[in-house]
């Protein structure tokens, strides 16, 4: 889901975006998927090293989506 709506997008296609990435990908605001991270909801990681410029797998944001959709 998110790779291809990546590439739709114009992005590369690659294992995991940047959270700037998905928003554009997506349409998705930043600060929404920051709080979903900050929640515990969307699963991210920090590379090392680094002290900003969270990673998101597309199988983790992919996961994300499919709770969402079935929690509604």
């Amino acid at each position: 889901m998110l790779k291809q709506w990546a590439v739709d997008a114009g992005l590369p296609a690659k294992p995991l975006y940047k959270v700037t990435e998905i928003s554009k990908a997506t349409g998705i605001a930043v600060s929404t998927l920051y709080g979903e991270i900050s929640a515990g909801r969307l699963k991210a990681r920090l590379p090392v090293g680094r002290k900003r410029g969270m990673l998101v797998a597309c199988e983790w944001f992919d996961e994300w989506m499919k709770e969402g959709i079935d929690g509604e």
